[in-house]
């Protein structure tokens, strides 16, 4: 077995291991967890091109260390595992995204569509423009985007697209929303978003 997946495992119990010791679906939480540790944003924005439904939260951690990174690992598959109830109650389990041959973009979180444009910068990273229904404009964010497969995990800054969350909060469920900023405000440089799957 390859040392980085041992590595990746230890700690991941050491963490506690409170994803994979989910009652409810411990072999998902594992699978979570290897994806996010194979994962690599070596593609183009030409790769995201079509359609992509909603399979679970995602999470990643601002850190250029490789132990660094393989706990951070084990901790966004714990803290996804937190995000679902979230996510679920403001109807972000029904997230799509559609991205178009021109890199426009429509992100459906539950009953917000987000619409803009994609480029990608020269560490590529992926720059989101945002607009509320096609025409308000909301600002930029600089996703971290990872893909492995059929699967894309994209994320946000926690704190900069919970502040274009708040200017839509209209559509949203607000103390659903207040509870979610509450639980990521114990994590520092934390990013989250969606793993998505390609139809």
């Amino acid at each position: 077995m390859n040392i980085k997946y041992i590595l990746a495992a230890l700690l991941l119990m050491a963490a506690g291991g409170q994803a994979c010791a989910a009652p409810e679906n411990p072999l998902g939480a594992l699978g979570n967890f290897i994806n996010n540790t194979i994962a690599n944003n070596r593609f183009s924005i030409a790769d995201m091109r079509g359609d992509w439904r909603y399979v679970s939260p995602a999470v990643s951690f601002q850190s250029d260390n490789v132990l660094q990174g393989l706990g951070g690992a084990a901790a966004a598959t714990a803290l996804e595992s937190k995000l679902e109830p979230h996510y679920r109650r403001m109807g972000f389990n029904r997230t799509s995204l559609t991205v178009d041959e021109q890199d426009n973009f429509t992100l459906r979180l539950g009953l917000v569509a987000l619409k803009g444009k994609i480029t990608k910068t020269d560490d590529d990273r992926l720059e989101f423009e945002f607009s509320a229904f096609g025409r308000v404009p909301l600002g930029k964010l600089t996703a971290n985007a990872t893909k492995a497969g059929d699967t894309l995990n994209l994320t946000f800054d926690a704190s900069r697209l919970i502040n274009i969350l708040t200017k839509v909060s209209g559509t949203l469920n607000n103390n659903t929303l207040s509870a979610l900023t509450d639980l990521l405000n114990s994590y520092d440089g934390v990013f989250i978003g969606f793993k998505l799957r390609k139809q």
